[in-house]
């Protein structure tokens, strides 16, 4: 076992005392410590202003690094406000944290700059890049599609996995990526891995193709995240008079639940994005890049879908990954709100398949997934993904 998993969880988030004993208690660091060692930390935002992230932060006896998020899955407890660690430690396998500049423009020299000095501290090329992306940067450009780009230059050939922190506001303004005990919101941060037979693999699931309701459009007018046209027809007009899909486009949660399924014409598999909104002119105001000539098909998406896709991914995961030492597992905000008043539902299903395993994971939300796709050749590419589950195993 080339990594040893530990996890840790309390819904204790006002007493900082408290919360930092449970956790330690269980992680039980001393008796189970190898040379190297980083804990991964999913909590509530209410952990911030209560001190207990601090607190934690500052008794962990390693580097840690994390996100904000709104629901927790962890060694078979389920949550919607807590604090949970994940602890990675290993004799064989070397672990470094980067953190970048504040960014005020898309800027992937920052980024660069950032990699290249912590890619330093290891002995040899990464295997994979843990990644935390702010929401905020992408006002100006700076979102999932420009981190998943200056990432992949600056570090070619590495999969990068990773989510976008959350937390309960309407305009997640209380979302911040944790490390060593500070916050940001408009910073990017990363853990890089290294193990010369470290083999991280990665699993995901959007919907299935039972579920997509139209046939394949051409985009033919759009500009970066700007979405104007499918096959010569406004976006919105395709939506509701082409498609008769009926929705308010002036109300965010009803867009939200429009998933569109992505073909860059790359050789790889299709990839969700969403929609997050239409501007007065009826612009769709996209999560990521729909780049013109990109093939669109609009998909479902509600309760039922979202189960199926979860449950198949981790029985997936349980058949082939007999020997897998641990999980981290990412699920899209949009499959937690299309859960309703239910929304515990899918991180239910996913402590009853995973009940009985011996597999240490831990799931959060998130608000724009990285994970790299596979395509038939056994080649790989790192994509941004919307409404996607994803889990990396290692």
């Amino acid at each position: 076992m080339m990594i040893t998993t530990l996890t840790a969880f309390t819904e204790e988030i006002d007493d900082a005392e408290v919360a930092v004993s449970e956790i330690l208690e269980q992680l039980r660091f001393s008796e189970h410590a190898k040379k190297n060692s980083v804990a991964l930390i999913h909590c509530a935002a209410d952990c911030l202003e209560t001190g207990v992230y601090d607190a934690l932060a500052a008794a962990l006896p390693c580097r840690s690094i994390g996100v904000t998020t709104i629901g927790f899955t962890v060694h078979d407890e389920v949550s919607e406000s807590a604090i949970a660690v994940m602890l990675l430690t290993s004799d064989d396998v070397s672990f470094a944290i980067g953190l970048t500049e504040p960014l005020t423009q898309p800027d992937e020299d920052i980024l660069r700059r950032a990699y290249q000095k912590t890619a330093a501290e290891l002995p040899g090329k990464p295997a994979m890049a843990i990644s935390y992306f702010p929401l905020k940067t992408s006002q100006f450009g700076a979102g999932g599609d420009f981190a998943l780009r200056a990432m992949s230059l600056a570090a070619p050939g590495v999969p990068v996995f990773g989510t976008m922190p959350i937390d309960n506001t309407h305009d997640f303004s209380g979302a911040r990526i944790l490390l060593d005990g500070q916050k940001y919101d408009d910073r990017f941060a990363f853990v890089l891995l290294y193990g010369e037979n470290f083999h991280p693999r990665f699993y995901l699931a959007t919907v299935t193709r039972s579920h997509i309701l139209s046939d394949r459009a051409e985009v033919t007018k759009s500009e970066n995240n700007f979405l104007y046209e499918v096959n010569h027809t406004p976006i919105l007009s395709y939506l509701k008079d082409n498609l008769k899909l009926a929705f308010n486009e002036n109300d965010a949660t009803t867009v939200h639940l429009i998933p569109m399924i992505i073909d860059l014409n790359d050789g790889m598999p299709p990839i969700a994005r969403a929609i997050n909104e239409f501007s007065p002119e009826g612009t769709g105001i996209c999560a990521a890049n729909i780049p013109v000539g990109a093939v669109i098909a609009v998909s479902k998406f509600g309760p039922a879908i979202v189960l199926e896709a979860t449950k198949k991914i981790l029985t997936d995961v349980l058949e082939i990954e007999k020997d897998a030492s641990g999980m981290l597992i990412y699920s899209c905000a949009a499959r937690y709100w299309a859960l309703g008043f239910d929304s515990k539902i899918e991180m239910n299903t996913v402590r009853d398949t995973l009940r009985g395993s011996k597999l240490p994971y831990m799931l959060g939300y998130s608000c724009g997934e990285l994970c790299p796709v596979q395509n038939e050749h056994g080649e790989y590419a790192n994509r941004f993904h919307n409404y996607t589950f994803i889990a990396c195993v290692w």
